[in-house]
């Protein structure tokens, strides 16, 4: 089993106050890339703290064989046994 998600939406889901204080607009939400976009620009100028804390994360979970991130399409896979 993994989960498919992108750096912008763990740092939501690790940080509930950044999920609490950043509104998603309706025509936004739903599209993983367009929220990608949305959220990419707010979440490094105010929360680069969190971001970094999150790929720091990714990079461990890379090396551990747990993480995969494409680049292509700026996806991270969260691989569960």
């Amino acid at each position: 089993m993994s989960n498919t998600t992108t750096v912008p939406h763990l740092v939501l889901e690790r940080f509930p106050h950044i999920a609490k204080a950043i509104k998603i607009p309706d025509d936004v939400k739903g599209d993983t890339q367009t929220e990608h976009g949305f959220l990419y620009p707010r979440l490094m100028k105010d929360y680069k703290t969190e971001w970094n804390i999150v790929c720091e994360e990714i990079d461990k979970g890379i090396e551990a064989g747990t993480t995969v991130f494409n680049v292509a399409t700026g996806e991270v896979t969260l691989l569960n046994d």
